[in-house]
Formats: C-alpha cells, structure tokens, sequence
C-alpha cells in the first residue's frame, strides 16, 4: 500500500505585530493594498510550497483570479512585488534565477513550523539558509538530476552565478547603447529549426518573467514579442540583463512619446533590417498620423485626444 504524501504547506504562519522597516515602506508607498497583497503572498508561499511559491505572469493572472481582483490591477501587483524585490523582502538573485519568490526569514520561519515532521524536502538550488548537520529527517533535491542529498545543508547559488558571468561576457553594444545581444550558443548538431525555436523560447521566456516588472499595455507589449522574433530570426537572442535594459528603454520612451510612437520606431527598425532600435528617429515619427492596422492604432490614439 502506497504511503501517503508528503505534506509541504503549512495551515498557519506567525504574523509580527511590529513589522520590519521593509515591510512598512511597502505600505508607506502603495498604501494598504500594498500590505494586503504582501500577506497573501505569503499565505501563497507558507500555503503551496512552504517555503518558496513560483512567479510568473500566469502566477499573477492566477493569484489574481484567486483573490478577486480585476484585470486592470494587474500592473499595481506588478509594482508592489518588484518594490519587494528591490527591498530584500523577498531574494532577487533567486526571482531572477527561477522565477520564485522566497527569503531567509520564510525558509527559517517553515524550518521551525516544520520541526516536528517525519520528513522535510527541500530544493538546494532554492535554500538561502544552511539546514543544521543533524536534522536528519532533511531530504535535499536537485531541481536539475533529480538525485537526493541527506543534510546538503549548504547553500548551492555558485552555478547560477557562473552562469550570469558567462551572459555577460557574450553581450555585445547594440546600435541604441544597450548591451543586449548575445550570439546563439546551440550545440551545432541540432537542426536549424529547432535551434531557432529554441531560442525564441528561451527569450520569450525571459520576457515573460521581466515584464511582471514593468507597467506596459498590451497594444506595446505585443509589439515588443514581435521585436524578439525578428531578433531570433537574425540569429541573436537576448541575455537577462540585456532584456531589462531594453524594457527599461521601452517603457520611458513610451512614458515620454506615447506607444504609437515607439511601436512606429520599432516597425521603422524591423523595416529596414536594423539590429538595433533607431531611438533616435522617434520623435520625427512622434508627431505623425497613426496608421490603422486592425483599428488597434486609430482607436488607441481617439482615446487619447478624448
């Protein structure tokens, strides 16, 4: 008879009553909004996992749906994990690595909520804490050969390091200063295709994940899949610090000249067969007529002028 699974969540977590600085200039900038969905996340994480919950868009569409929010708040959501990213609350280097959400004090809050359990498994590419030499009932798995360690204990980051070190020595200066590019690195006995498709895979995916970062509508966004796929088709795919960059650039020319604007310069870049994004031509196309393609345009910019 098969034995019964592993639990892995908890029923309850503690909640201080005095909360940390990070967690209050959470709700100085946000409001309580900002604490509400703090407190979910948590209920999230301590609630799924225990110690650590996946992040990515369909994370946010779902923990959206889950706790009744409208479809236009998905941008604040956005904002206030990024503001918890940048205030330590939860690990950047792991978000950035696996798409998760997590930190010491949950990883140490779960060991203590989980002290008395026959059997504990953790991911060791996930811990940022050292899991004590006699805690014995302590399973460790690797998330990539499926092996099992008793008692890793120790935190295991250096191959995500090394792998970031190695991005950043292939990026190359694009034409609008923004190290972005990267040559593709794909064993040269797989077909063509699907080395191409693979890598589109890869930065959609990177895409996927950054964007929660940034406040864009759908009409730009799309827009900028579109920019991807023509990089891939050049055979250049994009790093993780190189898709930041060209987020960031993205988002404060559309903030400063409107998305036509930027979806113009972007059409003008891919129509002459430019590597890079002629920000520069922006403002002469600023000021143009939108062109109609589907209506998205005509109706985007008559919301604008109403």
């Amino acid at each position: 008879m098969a034995g019964r699974p592993t639990k892995a969540g908890l029923d309850y977590f503690e909640l201080d009553c005095h909360m940390e600085e990070k967690v209050r200039l959470i709700q100085a900038e946000f409001g309580l909004k900002g604490f509400a969905v703090l407190v979910k996340l948590y209920q999230k994480i301590y609630g799924g996992f225990g110690y650590y919950c996946e992040w990515t868009i369909d994370s946010l569409l779902l923990f959206m749906s889950e706790n009744g929010l409208p479809s236009d708040n998905k941008n604040l959501i956005a904002d206030i994990v990024a503001a918890c990213i940048r205030r330590n609350i939860f690990s950047e280097q792991l978000f950035n690595d696996f798409n998760i959400l997590t930190s010491e004090g949950v990883q140490k809050r779960y060991l203590n909520a989980t002290s008395k359990r026959e059997k504990i498994e953790l991911k060791k590419e996930y811990l940022l804490i050292a899991v004590p030499e006699n805690s014995k009932k302590v399973v460790i798995n690797s998330i990539f050969d499926g092996r099992n360690s008793i008692n890793g204990g120790r935190n295991t980051q250096s191959k995500g390091k090394e792998s970031r070190e190695e991005k950043r020595k292939l990026e190359e200066t694009r034409l609008d200063n923004t190290p972005l590019i990267a040559p593709l690195q794909v064993a040269n006995d797989e077909p063509k295709t699907k080395r191409v498709r693979k890598t589109k895979e890869d930065s959609i995916q990177i895409l996927d994940r950054l964007i929660l970062n940034y406040s864009m509508s759908d009409f730009l966004l799309e827009k900028v899949r579109e920019w991807i796929e023509y990089k891939v088709a050049r055979k250049e795919s994009y790093v993780e610090q190189g898709m930041k960059s060209l987020l960031t650039k993205i988002s404060k020319e559309a903030q400063k000249n409107g998305d036509a604007a930027v979806v113009d310069v972007i059409d003008l870049s891919m129509g002459n067969s430019y590597k890079g994004i002629l920000w520069d031509k922006i403002s002469k196309n600023n000021n143009q007529q939108p062109f109609s393609r589907n209506g998205e345009r005509d109706i985007l910019n008559e919301w604008r002028s109403s």
